[in-house]
């Protein structure tokens, strides 16, 4: 069917998730604020190149990561989350998976509040950490505040069975992870995801560093490849 990029539908109010006020950053390259319809067009290409793997072999938790920092993941990540959730009944959660220096919520201007950090060293639970508010149709989490190293809490046992609940909750759960050649937590973070979507910049993302980042991701399911910046400014 017809989908209007200008006026995505508003999400189902499922039980789970807690209202929070969300101002979004004017600056960010993210789909409300965009009225280039063709960086638009290629979130559409790229979210049915995703509905075409995910028909191969079925994900539901979908990690984006780069080589290194500045590569455009996170954007990215909110914008393919913001164009899933145009798809009707799809219920989209977006998670900042970056514990160091997150910055989803600075861009949705939620401030520093409980999130995925709080959720694994286990000082808040599911339904406290799940954000979601009007002014856009995914469900969010920010990267959270916890006083324990991202490293451990990423390796708990724990961290798997709280991404298997969040994708019994939601039709796709998206993870920003922080850069694959930087520290360990990427590869930590890919085990409890299903799939891995991998971000360069063009000009900016060296040939050595990315394939790199390709190896490091072995292990894992690498369902994609996207090259930002390479037509648009």
């Amino acid at each position: 069917g017809h989908e209007d990029a200008q006026a995505p539908i508003p999400p189902t109010n499922g039980s789970l998730g807690t209202t929070a006020k969300v101002a979004l950053d004017q600056k960010a390259r993210v789909i409300p604020n965009m009225v280039d319809p063709v960086i638009i067009e290629h979130y559409r290409r790229l979210r049915t190149k995703l509905i075409q793997q995910q028909t191969a072999k079925p994900f539901r938790s979908l990690m984006v990561t780069s080589a290194g920092p500045q590569e455009g993941k996170s954007v990215t990540t909110l914008n393919l989350g913001l164009s899933f959730a145009m798809l009707p009944n799809f219920r989209v959660l977006v998670v900042d998976g970056d514990l160091r220096r997150g910055s989803l919520g600075k861009w949705l201007g939620v401030g520093n509040r409980p999130g995925l950090s709080n959720l694994l060293d286990g000082s808040a639970i599911l339904e406290d950490v799940v954000l979601k508010c009007d002014e856009i149709p995914i469900h969010f989490m920010v990267c959270g505040n916890s006083a324990l190293p991202a490293a451990e809490l990423l390796q708990s046992a724990r961290s798997g069975n709280h991404f298997r609940r969040m994708c019994e909750e939601f039709s796709l759960v998206l993870v920003d992870s922080p850069p694959v050649n930087l520290i360990t937590d990427a590869q930590l973070l890919a085990a409890s995801c299903d799939a891995v979507l991998l971000v360069a910049r063009a000009f900016t993302t060296t040939r050595k560093s990315f394939e790199k980042a390709a190896q490091d991701l072995q292990p894992f399911r690498v369902v994609g490849t996207i090259l930002n910046a390479g037509t648009s400014v």
